[in-house]
């Protein structure tokens, strides 16, 4: 588990890029992370990865304050940031770095993953690959370090329709129950399906974190010819598309675009 309590941070003085959040990230779930850009998404991720001291509050994971930076817990966490950079070395010589300090490594997890990506294992250098082969390989290689939590900034940015597709499709199937995922991305659509919470920043509001069964608990998703009722509409060829209170005995599924917009421009409804 990692607890987040009370945590800020800014890399100016008195501009805070995250004020004071508080939340839980629980084994078993995948969290989307949505924010406008300057909404403090990638700060976000590189405090709970250690690359960054919270200068309010405490990060905790398993127990463990993240502050401490022992390498038990270093070892539990990996994040892939979107402006990653391969060492001009071989796919073989980083395994044998990163492989070292991650023991939860598996091999053939890489190996599923290349064989889908249709890239072949015998990479002789990272850094003489294309933009989307960069961003397969370094995705397959997150996969297979097998960390407890794994922390995935814009991570099919470069990825064609059909890779995007397998990127899904890996993630279910290789990742483990007792894993945490936090996927942050400005293309909903990417993620919409393999989520099971939300995270959205926002810059002058309080950060909203909720389960896709409390949302679809709460609300109702659909179409209306008119704004009677709604907490939030947008126009569309058919009407409005509509969230509203829960219907009673109606079941809708969740827009996680429509809710996004009603978080960030609702103007507080929701």
């Amino acid at each position: 588990m990692i607890e987040l309590k009370n945590v800020s941070f800014g890399y100016q003085s008195g501009q805070s890029v995250v004020n004071n959040l508080s939340f839980r990230l629980e084994e078993g779930r995948f969290y989307g992370l949505l924010g406008m850009n300057g909404s403090g998404k990638t700060t976000l991720l590189k405090l709970i990865a250690g690359k960054l001291f919270a200068h309010g509050g405490e990060i905790y994971v398993d127990g463990r304050n993240l502050r401490k930076r022992d390498v038990e817990t270093l070892q539990k966490v990996f994040m892939l940031p979107a402006d990653f950079i391969f060492p001009n070395m071989s796919l073989e010589q980083f395994l044998a770095i990163y492989s070292e300090f991650y023991p939860e490594f598996r091999k053939e997890v890489l190996n599923d993953c290349l064989v889908n990506f249709e890239i072949q294992r015998d990479i002789k250098n990272l850094n003489q690959l294309s933009l989307g082969e960069k961003h397969k390989v370094a995705f397959s290689i997150a996969l297979s370090l097998g960390t407890k939590i794994v922390l995935l900034d814009e991570a099919a940015n470069g990825m064609d329709i059909p890779a995007r597709k397998m990127f899904r499709k890996l993630l279910m199937k290789h990742v483990r129950e007792d894993q945490i995922v936090v996927l942050s991305t400005h293309i909903v659509q990417d993620i919409e399906n393999l989520l099971t919470d939300v995270i959205v920043l926002r810059k002058d509001a309080p950060v909203y974190a909720a389960s896709l069964e409390e949302i679809a608990s709460r609300y109702s998703f659909g179409i209306q010819n008119n704004e009677e009722g709604v907490l939030y509409a947008e126009a569309c060829a058919e009407g409005y598309h509509v969230i509203t209170h829960k219907q009673e005995n109606m079941d809708t599924e969740v827009s996680l675009e429509l809710l996004f917009n009603a978080l960030i421009k609702g103007g507080g409804r929701i």
